[in-house]
């Protein structure tokens, strides 16, 4: 019992620090004219470090926060494909739903999309754009979110809650919630609402690839290199 116990205050404590870090360092960093549209990016990678150094301090190691190798190539593949179709076709049904319940984000936030979407402006037909956001895609898309949403932070949520009935569920619920949140502030409740649904059907995907982070991290870098791609190959104007 006194192992559980200490196990969920570190669990607790490390959730404060890695949260602290991840909502500061975006709210200062929004802040800051030049680098507004890259607060995300940033305050991610920052909070990534944080985690790891908690991981490392616990004695936590990738293997335990799903980043193992997969035992099988086939595997890997078929499980790719299917959260790619299902990440894509549920964040369409989530968009469209929380719109209607929620409504669309009003003129101020749609402003805030407009000047965050300005960012991939020059990737039109620009291989140089198209090649660095590509990789920023992979790098802060699909590693950096999966491994600090689906990994630490689910690992460390389901810490917190071990001994409660559905500590997953949980898990994965309060992961997603952190997750809709960091999208906020340029798609409004909307957004954060139909981002956070896919967060919650990322985790139980994640369950369902017997907790391999593997082939969330591929399809989610599959699903931005198709949007880019489809912005690349775009007419400019």
């Amino acid at each position: 019992m006194a192992a559980i116990d200490r196990s969920k205050r570190n669990a607790a404590l490390d959730l404060v620090l890695i949260v602290a870090v991840l909502m500061a360092s975006k709210e200062l960093l929004l802040q800051i004219d030049r680098l507004w549209a890259f607060a995300g990016p940033i305050s991610l990678v920052l909070t990534l470090g944080v985690a790891l150094w908690r991981l490392r301090a616990r004695g936590i190691d990738w293997p335990a926060i799903g980043l193992s190798r997969p035992q099988s190539i086939g595997r890997l593949i078929a499980f790719t494909l299917v959260a790619l179709v299902v990440t894509i076709v549920a964040g369409e049904i989530a968009r469209m739903a929380a719109e209607v319940w929620i409504g669309l984000p009003d003129t101020t936030t749609q402003d805030m999309d407009a000047r965050y979407q300005s960012r991939f402006s020059g990737v039109s037909g620009n291989p140089q754009q198209f090649a660095l956001w590509l990789a920023l895609a992979w790098i802060i898309g699909g590693f950096t979110e999966e491994l600090l949403f689906r990994g630490v932070l689910f690992s460390r949520l389901e810490s917190l809650f071990l001994g409660m009935p559905l500590a997953a569920l949980l898990a994965g619920t309060g992961q997603a919630i952190l997750f809709g949140q960091q999208h906020y502030y340029y798609q409004g409740y909307a957004g954060w609402v139909a981002t956070g649904i896919i967060a919650l059907i990322s985790s139980l995907l994640f369950l369902l690839f017997r907790r391999n982070l593997w082939p969330l991290i591929l399809s989610h870098g599959l699903s931005n290199s198709i949007g880019l791609t489809m912005l690349f190959l775009r007419p400019p104007g």
